[in-house]
């Protein structure tokens, strides 16, 4: 199907983006999904700085590239072997897939999902395959995600299924700003109930 996307085709810190327009909202060509693999259709994404970290280099990943990753979405349609999403289920979509079976994921840390983290660093989905394209030319997906699109393909493991009745921008914040945020809270400054803190940079 053709898809509308905003690709990132060349790295630059070249300010104003206003004038340099790193960004350019194209016609992308996108594969139907393969074997756990979803095609969503956005509802809302956020602009993330790893967008901006992409864009200025400071995060280096091959180009060119259909960036965000911040995103609610809902199901348009499943590949094979996706029995428990379906048709108009409402999703937030997250920046790490979790493959489920290597040693992070097999102890309760999907975030660091080793496949996830190397297919991410590559542009490629979970499966190792690339759904977008330029004519002949591949278009790499944005930590599995590519969510400034009108629609794309993701893996099964990057889709977390909410309730419908979800206000779906506010649900697009969970798939990285409160992941990261209340990750680092939990996990990190290990912050308790009843626990006073400073929160700097919101």
């Amino acid at each position: 199907m053709k898809i509308q996307a905003a690709v990132l085709r060349e790295m630059t810190d070249a300010h104003p983006f206003a004038v340099s327009q790193p960004l350019k909202i194209e016609e992308l060509d996108l594969d139907p999904p393969g074997p756990g693999e979803v095609l969503v259709k956005m509802k809302a994404a956020g602009l993330c700085h790893s967008d901006l970290s992409v864009i200025t280099g400071v995060r280096p990943r091959p180009v060119p590239m259909a960036l965000g990753h911040e995103a609610s979405a809902e199901v348009v349609e499943v590949g094979s072997g996706v029995t428990d999403l379906r048709t108009g289920d409402l999703v937030v979509l997250v920046f790490v897939p979790s493959c489920g079976h290597c040693l992070p994921c097999m102890e309760g840390r999907p975030a660091l999902c080793e496949p996830g983290a190397a297919t991410n660093t590559l542009g490629e989905l979970l499966s190792g395959q690339r759904r977008l394209r330029d004519k002949a030319q591949a278009v790499h997906h944005h930590l599995g995600v590519s969510a400034f699109a009108d629609h794309a393909v993701v893996s099964r493991r990057s889709c977390v299924k909410i309730e419908a009745d979800i206000d779906p921008v506010e649900a697009a914040l969970f798939g990285c700003a409160v992941l990261t945020g209340v990750g680092a809270a939990v996990n990190t400054a290990e912050v308790k109930a009843g626990t006073t803190a400073a929160v700097l940079g919101l």
